[in-house]
């Protein structure tokens, strides 16, 4: 991997701990900086769980001023060592997440001129189908790409039609769902479902007890389009209050909402991993109204902390995740008023008694730590040397 990512860390963790069968040795380029992390946040921040314990890695250099760890620039970041470094782990095979970087197109060709077995693992969605020379030569260049892995890992639904549109075998692919670590989040809401614990977190975030709580978790930018939630929340008169967590370079853009708008809202800034079991858990529903996203695992998250979740269509984990009445609502997307009503439909089903936690809980277990790594062996296993 070019960085450690705290949605993987989890995943690694309890491979290391629970699979004695599995010899995990996770090779990342560099480690960012509190500056590179918060590239997209507007801040400087570590992660309070650390991406790195619990499990064997190493890292192959410090990170330079000068690196870019995002997936839009394929040049960010450019670590030749990996090669050496996948030799000699001696591994049976090898699992690269991908070509976005430089740095992983170097692993690839490593593996493929000293015969080491690769394993994709991607959740990319299957693209809207567009004519054109750009789209034509996109298209060949992912074909050849997905070529030179040996087996699959699919996230998801949308991840499948993705594989097979693009010529893999459903023979060859393995289902390794993105997941977060789901007790974690299940304990960590616990406190804020009972009575008091719901007051006090309320209390603190600055939620009236009475109010129907909508929450927002991600970057504050144009494509997870937050002012959304603020509108909708308008829409659902007086007692509705949006929790925006998160920070990024559109705050200024959801202020003005609230101002233009009327609607309550409080602004949590960015909470860091341990901090946000109890948010879930002390808030009615979650939205993601993005224009565009591979998977969403905040979803994930709110699901296992038993909070129902409305998404927009551009959202990649919608087919998999959501079912309406049962662990949330689809709307279209920059649909504000669609989306308002899918939130009232899961008010008024609140108002009547139901509780939405136990659905929650129980489609998300299907995309576990567990499950993905029965998905991930299976996948070794067919073609490890």
């Amino acid at each position: 991997m070019t960085h450690p990512v705290q949605y993987y860390s989890p995943w690694f963790r309890y491979i290391a701990a629970n699979r004695k069968d599995v010899d995990l040795r996770v090779i990342y380029a560099t480690v960012p900086t509190p500056k590179q992390q918060g590239v997209g946040f507007d801040t400087s921040f570590e992660w309070d769980i650390s991406p790195l314990e619990g499990y064997h890695s190493e890292v192959l250099r410090a990170a330079r001023e000068s690196d870019y760890l995002h997936s839009d620039k394929p040049f960010g970041l450019h670590v030749p060592e990996i090669g050496t470094a996948i030799r000699r782990s001696r591994p049976d095979a090898v699992v690269i997440p991908g070509w976005y970087s430089v740095t992983l197109i170097e692993a690839l060709t490593t593996c493929k001129l000293f015969g080491l077995p690769c394993v994709y693992r991607g959740d990319t969605p299957m693209p809207r189908t567009a004519a054109g020379v750009r789209n034509t030569l996109w298209a060949a260049k992912t074909r050849l790409m997905l070529a030179l892995y040996a087996s699959y890992l699919t996230v998801g639904k949308r991840n499948r039609q993705y594989l097979n549109h693009f010529g893999v075998r459903d023979a060859a692919i393995h289902f390794a769902p993105n997941c977060v670590d789901n007790d974690l989040f299940k304990a960590s809401a616990e406190f804020a479902q009972t009575s008091p614990g719901r007051n006090s977190v309320r209390e603190r975030l600055g939620i009236p007890a009475d109010s129907f709580a909508v929450l927002f978790v991600g970057k504050l930018d144009e494509n997870k389009r937050p002012w959304d939630v603020i509108a909708a929340v308008a829409n659902l008169g007086e007692k509705a209050t949006a929790v925006i967590v998160g920070s990024g370079p559109s705050a200024e853009r959801c202020r003005a909402e609230v101002q233009r708008t009327g609607a309550h809202a409080v602004f949590a800034g960015f909470v860091n991993q341990s901090g946000l079991g109890e948010i879930y858990g002390a808030c009615d529903a979650c939205v993601l109204p993005s224009k565009s996203e591979t998977w969403g695992l905040v979803v994930n998250e709110s699901l296992a902390s038993g909070t129902p979740c409305v998404v927009s269509q551009g959202v990649g984990c919608a087919p998999d995740l959501i079912i309406q009445e049962k662990t949330g609502d689809v709307f279209t997307t920059g649909d504000v008023r669609g989306l308002a009503t899918a939130l009232s439909r899961i008010r008024d089903a609140k108002s009547k008694g139901h509780d939405f936690k136990e659905e929650c809980q129980r489609v998300v277990s299907g995309y576990s730590l567990e499950v993905a790594t029965e998905g991930l062996v299976a996948a070794v296993r067919s073609v490890a040397r």
